[in-house]
């Protein structure tokens, strides 16, 4: 659309620091910094609708094996640890997950017997 108007032939003639092409390039440079956050937040509402629906087939399950309320707790805590993954503290997580996964299993198959 600019380029049909002549507004970027127009600008490309003026001195890159002078005071209209700064004006214009700063506008953009916002406008594309407003955008992108509205691209990151929209993305971000998807990633946690799925997740959640996720979540709760998944508790579906669970409740259909036959796990109690503490248990499924447990297992929420392990899945949200493995589906949101930071580099930060990666090993720490995979630790928790085994272990509270470990203590669902013998949890579990005690009260199975």
């Amino acid at each position: 659309m600019l380029k049909q108007q002549g507004v970027l032939k127009y600008l490309s003639k003026l001195n890159f620091l002078g005071e209209v092409r700064s004006n214009f390039r700063n506008n953009n440079i916002e406008n594309g910094r407003k955008l992108h956050q509205q691209n990151i937040d929209a993305n971000e509402k998807i990633n946690h609708t799925i997740l959640e629906n996720k979540l709760e087939s998944l508790k579906a399950s669970w409740i259909e094996i036959g796990y109690n309320k503490s248990e499924i707790n447990k297992l929420e805590e392990a899945w949200s640890l493995s589906a949101i993954k930071d580099k930060s503290s990666r090993k720490e997580d995979k630790k928790t997950i085994k272990k509270l996964q470990k203590e669902v299993r013998e949890s579990f198959q005690s009260r199975k017997k």
